[in-house]
């Protein structure tokens, strides 16, 4: 596959905060997901929930299958804007909920045979054409390295069905699984095809009993496909092998990976401060790491990708231009837990990029302390078309 073009982006076109998408580098990673389908024939849904920018649905459209998601306005938001291939799955499903949902829904998913249970009757009483599938928990097999927060599969985990309970089930019922569809495992967070090999493993070793009664097994998302180093060659190897041993279709449902390095949050300097008792100066800048970026304070080990900087953790080696960049609110911790040493002092109305920032940070944005929500960009063609510009009225309507 062709290595991800340079990026093209001139920031002096931008007004901050702004979150940029570069079409360019969106096509480049959709052509590699469209590359996967291809060469495999599985299903490929855009996974809603790391990014929903629907004004550019149309161009993902030409690349990948319909939308995954995970409540009822993204079911709805796929559904009108994508097209009307929707699957859905969330932990539980609401009552009142359920019979708008099967208006916007293909396929749902169930994260318990009770769910599966309880909302069965009223598939079949709508008419609809609906497959249903179930998720599963391989149970422990998730390495995350940020002390379990992303892992779907670590102990006490709420997401999916575990092989004990799936086989107690079937001794109550042994028509449990009448209705189902297909399995749907998602267990990764950031992950390459060895730690998927693995699963698919487990997931065999565990469920591969109750395979011959479905048509799909969605492999899920977390997977860095559109990463330079990722190998696209053994995934459509795994894909194909795996289909043909258990006469299935493999689902894919991407996230991050649509998005990966295809855009940045573009911030503006606003003051340098300077402390006598740290090695370090702190630019403030005009976003706010709570608010936009909520991800890197979850997890305070993950390392904030800066252009023309290198992330540093250890105060004791800090030399040279060395910052700290915080937000701009009034919160003490609005900062990011590590430093940034810069090619040159930074001053206020210096613009600062934050790389592979699109993902998870522009469907987790809040409006926290009034700040200025980011604009949305899309540069295309070394221009820069603003989609969406947030004003005091966005700010007041979330507020009451």
């Amino acid at each position: 596959m062709e290595k991800r073009p340079t990026s093209t982006l001139d920031t002096s076109k931008i007004a901050t905060p702004a979150f940029v998408i570069e079409e360019a580098l969106l096509r480049h990673n959709l052509s590699i997901l469209r590359h996967v389908k291809e060469r495999t024939g599985c299903k490929m849904y855009q996974a809603l929930k790391a990014w929903s920018t629907w004004e550019l649905f149309p161009v993902v459209r030409e690349y990948l299958d319909g939308t995954e998601a995970s409540s009822l306005n993204e079911a709805r938001l796929g559904y009108e804007e994508f097209n009307h291939d929707v699957h859905v799955y969330a932990p539980a499903y609401k009552d009142e909920e359920f019979d708008e949902l099967l208006r916007y829904s293909s396929t749902i998913i169930f994260n318990s045979v009770d769910q599966w249970k309880k909302f069965k009757p009223r598939i079949e009483a709508s008419g609809k054409q609906i497959e249903c599938g179930l998720r599963l928990n391989p149970e422990n097999i998730s390495k995350d390295e940020h002390g379990g927060l992303w892992s779907p599969t670590a102990p006490g985990s709420r997401l999916g069905v575990r092989r004990t309970e799936l086989e107690a089930a079937l001794t109550e019922d042994r028509d449990a699984l009448q209705g189902i569809s297909g399995f749907h495992f998602h267990v990764f967070w950031d992950k390459t095809l060895p730690d998927l090999r693995e699963a698919v493993r487990v997931i065999e070793d565990k469920f591969g009993t109750h395979f011959s009664a479905v048509k799909w097994i969605n492999f899920g998302g977390g997977q860095m496909i559109t990463n330079d180093d990722y190998d696209v060659e053994g995934l459509i190897a795994l894909i194909n092998d795996f289909q043909t041993k258990y006469s299935v279709r493999v689902h894919l449902e991407p996230g991050a990976a649509i998005v990966k390095n295809a855009g940045a949050l573009v911030a503006s300097v606003l003051d340098v401060v300077e402390r006598d008792d740290v090695p370090y100066k702190i630019a403030i800048l005009d976003m706010s790491f709570n608010a936009h970026t909520p991800d890197f304070l979850l997890s305070r080990d993950l390392d904030m990708p800066v252009r023309g900087a290198r992330a540093l953790r250890d105060e004791k080696k800090l030399k040279g231009h060395a910052y700290r960049l915080g937000g701009g609110t009034c919160v003490t911790g609005d900062t990011l837990g590590h430093f940034h040493i810069f090619e040159k002092s930074l001053r206020a109305g210096d613009k600062i990029v934050l790389e592979d920032g699109i993902q998870y940070n522009m469907v987790q944005c809040t409006m926290f302390n009034g700040v200025q929500h980011p604009s949305i960009v899309l540069w295309k063609d070394d221009a820069a078309e603003t989609l969406r510009a947030f004003t005091f009225e966005d700010y007041k309507a979330r507020m009451g």
